[in-house]
Formats: structure tokens, C-alpha cells, sequence
């Protein structure tokens, strides 16, 4: 009776792994648009390239792309936000360029004829479940002077130097200047001495006026109170920096990136602060404008 009891469970349970195997296998998803086997990848500095495979019978008319900071578990998400990019139907490879570092998570969702969205989301089939991590390198933030050539490539790249075109103007004589302009250019330069550009004044967001009780406004406060404000710049950079390793709210990165520019510029590291300001003129294009122009009023200047 005992072992007749083992082969009727044995039994069940094989029936029951026959129908389940048979609703969940993959063929069963073929005759919906439903993109297959997702994976991502990090490939460069600030690229991620995804990689994913269709049902032979896949109809839709185009596969839209989502990204997110945070995992993409509720249809809700994908009704709210608008794909980061909307690609043929027949495609199997994306490869995504960021602006920002941080974690990054995926989806990947149908688009009928109509344009509506087949809004199915299933973890690990179309929709990733580990965050791909865009991080910078160890020396991305470093205070201490670097070689010309160096860069992020894709994220923060240094400013051309200016072109100037010599070689056609080399057959070309210059055009001989008379004494009396001489002097009076002498006499005229005499009247103008070169002004040193002058030193901006530390600049702090009204967020950051006063402490939040929690969240990373309270964490990027606690640095500012303790660095910052006290004009310790070097403290500052190295503070921001572990500060920025970790994924912070848009707002907060922000300002944070802002404050390791303005640090960097006070610590003389021109070039650094330079790129640091570029990289968030786009959020605060008037600010940033103008301590672009301060950094680069210093940055020309040759140390003697």
C-alpha cells in the first residue's frame, strides 16, 4: 500500500509537471509579441547593449525600449513613461549610449500595427532583474593634475583647442607700421592694464540651506556642512566623489556634481571643473555659464 501511495503522488506530480512545462515553455509565448531571453551588458564606459530573441511567429510592428533606474515591475511604469528608443520589429540587439552613471534596468515591450503596447511584463524574459551599473573609473575625480590626452571617453571629453589657420598665410608679408602708430598704440596700451580675472564667489543652492531629515539631501547637507562650507575644497572633492558612487536622486546629483565643479575650481584643478560644469549646463544652463567662462578665464592662463 505504501509504494502503490509513492506511484499514484509520483504519478500526479508527472501530470503535473507535464501541464505546467506545457503552459510556461517558451512555444506557448510564441503567439504572443513577446521578446525572449533578455540580457544586458555593459560595453563601454557609458554604453549598455542589450541582447534578446524572437518567436518565429513574432507580429508586431516595432519593439519598444525602456530603461528605468529602479526595477521594472509594474505595467503602470511602462504606461507612464516614453521609451528611450522605438526600433524595427525584426531587431534582436540595442545598444544603449547614457549621460549619467548609475544603475540602469531594462524592458522590452510590442507595439502593434494600431501602436498600441502589448504591456506584458515578465522578469528575465523581457524585462531585466539585475541592474547593469555604470560607474566611473577609480581616477575619474581625482584633484591631482593629469596628462592632456585623458577623458571619459562618451561622458566628458576635453575642449578642442582653437584652429588656427597659419599654414595659408605663411607666403603672406606683414604690412610694415609706421612710427607714429608705433607710439600712438604704445601710448593708447598704457592707458589699459590687463585685468586678473577674478575669483568667484562659492556658490550654494537654497535646497542646501537647510537640512532635510533624511534622504540623500540630508547625506549631500552633511558633506557640504562638513567640507564645503568650511572651504576645506581637497576634503570636499574626495567627500562628493564617494558621495556620487552610489545611485542619488537627479536633483541631488546634480547639485552634487555642481559643488564637486566648484571645489575642483577652487583647488586650481581648471580642467576638471571645466568638464564637471559641462556636464550639467544642460540642468543649469545660466549657473554653469557663467562659471564656465571664470574657469576658462583661469584655465588659459599659463602657470609660471
Amino acid at each position: 500500500m505504501q509504494i502503490l501511495g509513492k506511484n499514484k503522488a509520483r504519478t500526479f506530480f508527472l501530470a503535473f509537471f507535464i501541464v505546467f512545462s506545457a503552459f510556461f515553455q517558451p512555444q506557448k509565448l510564441a503567439a504572443r509579441p513577446v521578446c525572449m531571453n533578455i540580457q544586458a551588458k555593459k560595453i563601454a564606459v557609458n554604453k549598455i547593449q542589450l541582447t534578446w530573441s524572437l518567436p518565429s511567429d513574432f507580429n508586431a510592428a516595432s519593439i519598444a525600449v525602456f530603461r528605468s533606474t529602479s526595477q521594472i515591475q509594474q505595467k503602470s511604469t511602462i504606461s507612464a513613461e516614453k521609451p528611450v528608443a522605438e526600433i524595427p520589429a525584426h531587431s534582436t540587439e540595442f545598444t544603449d549610449t547614457l549621460k549619467h552613471f548609475g544603475d540602469y534596468y531594462y524592458a522590452l515591450i510590442a507595439r502593434d500595427k494600431n501602436g498600441d503596447l502589448f504591456n506584458v511584463l515578465l522578469p528575465t524574459v523581457n524585462a531585466t532583474v539585475k541592474s547593469i551599473s555604470l560607474l566611473p573609473p577609480d581616477d575619474y575625480f581625482d584633484i591631482e593634475a593629469e596628462s592632456e590626452d585623458q577623458y571619459v571617453p562618451g561622458f566628458l571629453r576635453e575642449l578642442p583647442l582653437p584652429y588656427l589657420d597659419l599654414i595659408s598665410d605663411l607666403d603672406i608679408k606683414p604690412t610694415p607700421m609706421a612710427d607714429r602708430v608705433k607710439k600712438a598704440g604704445a601710448k593708447l596700451a598704457g592707458k589699459y592694464a590687463v585685468k586678473k580675472p577674478l575669483l568667484l564667489s562659492p556658490y550654494i543652492f537654497e535646497e542646501d540651506m537647510t537640512l532635510s531629515p533624511s534622504g540623500d539631501d540630508f547625506f549631500l547637507f552633511e558633506s557640504l556642512k562638513t567640507y564645503f562650507i568650511k572651504k576645506d575644497y581637497k576634503g570636499s572633492v574626495k567627500d562628493l566623489r564617494e558621495f556620487l558612487r552610489l545611485t542619488r536622486e537627479p536633483q541631488v546629483t546634480t547639485r552634487a556634481v555642481f559643488y564637486l565643479a566648484e571645489s575642483q575650481y577652487y583647488c586650481k584643478n581648471y580642467r576638471k571643473a571645466l568638464e564637471l560644469f559641462l556636464f550639467v549646463e544642460d540642468e543649469l544652463p545660466e549657473l554653469s555659464k557663467k562659471w564656465i567662462d571664470s574657469t576658462l578665464d583661469f584655465y588659459q592662463i599659463p602657470n609660471s
